[in-house]
């Protein structure tokens, strides 16, 4: 095998000048494109899961326990689960929170700007966490004083569509039930953006008690409770848990619990997930498409480099090298070709997907892609396992036209010049 691959490295060293040398060069290139572009699609697919999936659990939770009421709804009645249900939720294998929030729907005005508003209302209690990661201005609302502060977290969308900055004061009407509208002013004490301009247009954040007390529940009355799920755990499993506790506490006598039903946030999105699912495919089908291109050119330079080394292929079978011996050492031709131009699409994929990820040229439209700009994350794991693969598969198809050297006869290859 040393030999083999010693005339391998030879043949490719001096073969410029020779008829192969464009066909080689357009081969390689080939390899580099199509690396280049089956990484940046592996990376706008992972971008579009981390950026959509992150978001959504951030805002709205992995699940929502509520009212029946507001199952696959903005907004649900009044519950008032007791703490030991609350307790034995949490301590649920793979639940990392259970914290409780009220919902409001109501509708932001600023002068003459008017905006259409959903109230989160959290305590000090809940899991802001990721709330603080993704604001870019001011602060959350704080919950945790002695007193109401009156305070909103806004969406930099809503912000700008309101005309208002962080101190600036927000006059909210609210429609309770067929009572009169009910008015409330709110000072913006900060402004986060998530990237999701369609959900950040809807949704702010502030003090549980101010919202409880706009909506006129009592002081031991929620919405629901987010439940925040470790990464990696299973939802659906957590969720048939959380539903054998209801059953199992309401037998008991815990009516309480009776109304209460377990909204997931798939089931709450559907068609997200399923946008998201359609994204795999569509990323399935193009990686197959460029492999399929690669392969051809890969197949032609082998051809190209068989026929322009006939002469060598039959002195060298006239010496007693046997076929098999011949075909690895163009297998190696093949694999060291493919090896240069990955090497180069893997640069260059990465150098895009880097300044994409910093500075974001490439913009979307949130119409239609509910992002800003187009997200991209490089999972190295599958870049690795891209390139593995693509080279095993490569170096497998080009034993079919490396078949060819059986049938190149010492005494006919040794009429061409060496």
């Amino acid at each position: 095998m040393k030999i083999e691959y010693m005339l391998a490295e030879r043949t490719a060293r001096y073969e410029k000048g020779s008829r192969s040398t464009v066909m080689m060069r357009l081969a390689s290139v080939t390899v580099g494109l199509g690396i280049a572009v089956m990484i940046i699609t592996l990376s706008v697919v992972a971008g579009f899961r981390q950026q959509i999936n992150g978001a959504l659990r951030g805002m709205m939770a992995d699940m929502t326990i509520c009212d029946v009421s507001g199952f696959m709804r903005q907004e649900s009645e009044a519950v008032r689960p007791s703490e030991e249900f609350v307790r034995e939720v949490g301590a649920l294998r793979g639940v990392k929170s259970i914290s409780p929030q009220v919902v409001l729907n109501g509708m932001a005005k600023s002068g003459d700007n008017v905006a259409g508003l959903q109230l989160k209302g959290i305590d000090a209690e809940y899991a802001t966490e990721w709330w603080q990661s993704v604001i870019v201005e001011g602060s959350l609302p704080d919950v945790a004083a002695e007193h109401r502060g009156k305070e909103l977290l806004l969406s930099e969308a809503t912000a700008q569509k309101l005309d208002v900055a962080v101190g600036d004061k927000v006059e909210m009407l609210f429609a309770v039930g067929d009572e009169r509208p009910r008015r409330d002013r709110f000072k913006v004490s900060g402004i986060y953006r998530t990237g999701l301009e369609e959900m950040d247009l809807r949704l702010a954040v502030a003090d549980m008690r101010d919202v409880r007390r706009i909506a006129g529940w009592a002081d031991d009355e929620v919405s629901g409770y987010d439940v925040m799920l470790d990464d990696g755990a299973d939802a659906e499993a957590v969720s048939d848990e959380i539903f054998q506790i209801i059953d199992r506490r309401y037998d008991a006598g815990d009516e309480s619990v009776g109304s209460l039903v377990v909204n997931s946030i798939r089931e709450r999105f559907p068609v997200v997930y399923d946008w998201l699912k359609a994204h795999n495919i569509n990323a399935r089908v193009i990686i197959v498409i460029i492999m399929v291109v690669v392969l051809f050119n890969m197949a032609a330079a082998m051809l190209i480099m068989v026929l322009d080394r006939t002469a060598m292929i039959g002195s060298l079978k006239a010496l007693g090298m046997r076929n098999g011996a011949i075909r690895r050492m163009f297998i190696y031709r093949a694999a060291r070709l493919f090896a240069v131009g990955a090497l180069w699409g893997n640069v260059v994929a990465l150098v895009l997907v880097g300044v994409q990820a910093v500075w974001h040229p490439v913009e979307l439209n949130p119409s239609g892609y509910m992002l800003t700009y187009l997200p991209v994350k490089v999972e190295l794991w599958r870049v690795v396992l891209l390139n593995a693969g693509a080279l095993a598969v490569t170096v497998v198809v080009m034993l079919l036209p490396s078949a060819m050297i059986a049938r190149i006869s010492p005494s006919e290859s040794l009429k061409y010049k060496l």
